[in-house]
């Protein structure tokens, strides 16, 4: 059974206890009004009877002016024996008398009203009983006829009322929790879309005052950020699958140099000596780019897998200096000048920040022309320690700057070496620099020229 049918059956079932309990109270109530009425008549009758002489006929209690209609009158003697008797109802169609056994019980003296049947038929009396001192039992009666057909009526016309107000009100809960659980029916339907495959489906919104439209409200924002999530996902899996292809591709080059030295040398094609130093020498460069490469895969996994990292106090200054030091030594065409007034001191790992200056100016060597001058400037702002290496070369072309720090990405999609190394400099960077809670960016400086910018949490 769905939830809406048990919350119709459970309203509709709940209705038809209340309006059984109303109307039996009005019923019940109503008897008891006509009852207390037929009470007060009896005791007045009663307060208005005189002393009886049981000997003498006719000398018994006397209603008041037309009560012989309504009320029958009895005298029993103490023997039980009827004395004298006034059947109620008109002259010639009697009522027949009430029954008298149920009077023969009563404590002596008493006075009291109750509820007694007819001698004969299939309807009640209300009697006043009154025992007086000489034995005898004094009886007006009143029949409950008209108190039956009233609650008959009123019984009837409130079956009919409650079946019409049990519909209306089955209808009204039908309607009611129809619409109420309109919105359920949304989630559901939004759900199974959902499961078929279409991310993009939301709740239609609903009262916001509403639980209901407040769960929808709920479920859409934890549906945008599942559709989100497996955008995420399918955005690094096909991050992954270009990652794996690009390493592929850096680590074949080599290998294949290597594998095709020394198939010639197995195969005595390396006669020459000077062809033999060349092979070797060959293979020895092509080894040592492939362990860069793999240090360098290394490294980014373990950056990516958050590993701690050593922490201590890092001058970021002396490291800059030393880095443009070596890459003067490395290659003096590429005049490089530093910006560094102040000391500037992080919390972080030193061989790491080493690294990030390393390849910001090993970026700046491989895509700039000889003679083409740069600048490294390091300073603190703003709670931040900024190192910003900026060239003089023609900058990051437009459609390249949302992508110079993925893993493998060259601007030159022949991959020549030429271009520059295996693509993974700058990557190292931005996970360097999120390691270190920090983030990096890349523009085109306005005087001209590409500018990279490395900004990290400050030491206190």
């Amino acid at each position: 059974m769905t939830l809406r049918t048990r919350l119709i059956v459970a309203f509709t079932v709940l209705l038809l206890v209340v309006v059984a309990i109303v109307g039996v109270v009005a019923v019940r109530s109503t008897r008891r009004v006509l009852i207390n009425q037929i009470d007060e008549r009896i005791v007045t009758v009663l307060n208005q009877t005189g002393r009886v002489d049981p000997h003498r006929p006719g000398s018994g209690p006397r209603p008041g002016p037309g009560a012989d209609r309504f009320l029958a009158e009895m005298i029993i003697g103490p023997d039980g024996e009827i004395m004298n008797a006034s059947p109620s109802g008109l002259a010639g169609d009697p009522d027949p008398l009430p029954e008298t056994n149920p009077l023969l019980d009563l404590p002596e003296p008493s006075a009291r009203i109750l509820t007694i049947p007819a001698s004969s038929g299939d309807f009640e009396y209300r009697a006043g009983v009154v025992r007086t001192d000489e034995g005898f039992t004094v009886v007006f009666a009143q029949p409950l006829r008209d108190v039956a057909t009233a609650t008959r009526a009123i019984t009837q016309r409130l079956l009919l009322t409650g079946a019409a107000v049990l519909l209306i009100g089955a209808a009204a809960v039908w309607y009611t929790v129809r619409r109420g659980m309109r919105p359920v029916d949304h989630m559901i339907e939004t759900a199974s879309a959902i499961a078929d495959g279409d991310l993009t489906r939301r709740v239609p919104p609903a009262d916001p005052e509403s639980e209901l439209g407040q769960l929808g409200t709920a479920l859409n924002h934890m549906l945008a950020s599942l559709e989100g999530a497996f955008a995420a996902e399918a955005r690094a899996n096909e991050k992954l699958k270009q990652f794996v292809a690009d390493a592929s591709h850096e680590l074949r080059t080599p290998l294949a140099a290597i594998a095709g030295y020394t198939e010639l040398y197995r195969k005595g094609a390396l006669t020459d000596p000077e062809e033999a130093a060349h092979a070797v020498r060959r293979i020895e460069a092509e080894s040592k780019r492939m362990k860069r490469l793999v240090d360098d895969l290394l490294l980014l996994a373990r950056l990516d897998l958050a590993q701690t990292m050593e922490r201590g106090p890092v001058e970021i200054r002396s490291i800059a200096r030393d880095g443009v030091a070596d890459s003067l030594a490395i290659d003096p065409a590429h005049p490089i000048k530093i910006i560094a007034s102040d000391e500037v001191w992080i919390d972080g790992d030193g061989e790491k920040i080493t690294q990030v200056i390393a390849n910001l100016l090993a970026n700046v060597r491989s895509h700039t022309h000889p003679d083409t001058g740069a600048e490294i400037d390091v300073r603190s702002e703003n709670g931040s320690a900024v190192i910003s290496v900026r060239d003089r070369g023609s900058g990051f072309p437009p459609e390249t700057i949302g992508h110079v720090f993925d893993r493998f990405y060259r601007a030159d999609p022949s991959r020549s070496r030429k271009s520059g190394g295996s693509g993974l400099g700058l990557a190292i960077v931005d996970a360097i620099a999120r390691a270190h809670g920090g983030a990096v960016e890349a523009s085109n400086d306005p005087e001209g020229g590409a500018r990279i910018t490395v900004r990290l949490p400050a030491r206190p």
